[in-house]
């Protein structure tokens, strides 16, 4: 009974600690995986566990954790290539910068669900509720819409060109408000001043000017600007100085239940957000909406993207970094010993069965 009880001990610790065995084995030259977009695209299959490798891929810092494991401090990194399927575990050094890290991690792959930190990285990186844009064209988005490929509760983002600029004038160059609009005014095209001004560093006006038509219109506002005081120059670019004409243009999130499409226009709630201008009697006003939804041309969308909450793939891999095949001679060793008992023991089992039949 006793042979009996060690062999399955030992059988259990043989397979437990095959991985490693199995690691050991790898030799000292890691397997160059390439990138890790190129990577995810082929499939991360089974043949990647327990492999000596390197990979290069793009760090999630701003999601970067960090955990104690006895006197080690281990550094968790989601790349952005995978998704919720490619991590890396990185030995971070006391005083080392949390969210600075190379783009290329050398170790040890090895499954999620092998690490026995799994439910930690599982329940952290959920937790942070990820989400990933996902570009969708003009087309594949009007495609999507057409085929029913929309889920009702998937997120959408919208971005629309609007036919206006967005002016900005410095409030050390244009002292007042007043002087700001008079100088806007000059240019003679239809205008709107917003009620609230968003920054402090310079006023906001938006304004129906063509394209080619903005460079000059910028250098007129420069002209209307006050002279700085001396010592006020500064060859580093100040928001509160001169005048900017940028593009407009306004960004929507959009539940895809709620975006319809009549023919070359596209029809979606638009909540807080700008629904940008039109002009009346010779002045910008705000886009008149119906039922609070904003009906834009198809032609007017400057992208498109879906969002994509991001979850842990239990079958995900991860990257041990820095850990070696040599490391694991330890084990490896106690993997003989422990074969060699459960030998001995069979050994004996089998003998004691051949005398009680002779």
């Amino acid at each position: 009974m006793i042979d009996v009880a060690v062999a399955i001990f030992g059988a259990y610790l043989l397979v437990t600690m095959f991985g490693d065995v199995r690691y050991f084995m790898q030799g000292s030259t890691p397997r160059d995986l390439g990138d890790a977009a190129t990577l995810v695209e082929k499939g991360l299959g089974d043949d990647l566990r327990e492999q000596f490798v390197t990979l290069r891929g793009t760090p999630d810092v701003q999601h970067a954790a960090r955990a104690k494991l006895g006197e080690k401090t281990i550094g968790y990194l989601r790349l952005i290539e995978g998704g919720g399927s490619l991590f890396a575990a990185l030995p971070r050094t006391p005083g080392s910068a949390s969210n600075q890290f190379e783009g290329q991690f050398t170790g040890r792959m090895r499954r999620l669900s092998d690490v026995r930190m799994f439910p930690w990285i599982q329940q952290y990186f959920d937790g942070e509720h990820i989400v990933e844009t996902r570009d969708l064209s003009s087309a594949q988005l009007l495609a999507a819409l057409d085929s029913g490929a929309l889920a009702p509760t998937d997120q959408l983002s919208l971005n629309v060109e609007q036919p206006d600029a967005r002016l900005q004038l410095g409030r050390t160059s244009f002292p007042s408000l007043a002087a700001a609009t008079a100088a806007v005014q000059a240019l003679g095209v239809p205008h709107f001043t917003p009620r609230e001004q968003p920054s402090p560093a310079f006023y906001t006006f938006f304004a129906r000017i063509p394209a080619d038509q903005r460079a000059a219109a910028q250098a007129k506002l420069t002209e209307a600007a006050a002279p700085l005081p001396p010592g006020e120059a500064s060859d580093k670019p100040d928001a509160r100085i001169g005048a900017l004409i940028v593009p407009f243009f306004t960004s929507y999130l959009v539940p895809a239940a709620a975006l319809t499409r009549d023919g070359d226009t596209l029809s979606f709630p638009v909540g807080d957000t700008s629904p940008g201008f039109i002009v009346e009697d010779g002045k910008l006003s705000p886009r008149p909406l119906t039922d609070g939804r904003l009906t834009v041309d198809v032609a007017s969308l400057r992208g498109a993207g879906r969002l994509q909450p991001v979850n842990v793939d239990v079958g995900g891999h991860i990257v041990l970094v820095d850990e070696t095949p040599a490391d694991q001679w330890p084990t490896f060793a106690l993997w003989l010993v422990v074969l060699g008992v459960v030998g001995w023991n069979l050994t004996g089992l089998v003998q004691l069965w051949r005398r009680r039949q002779a």
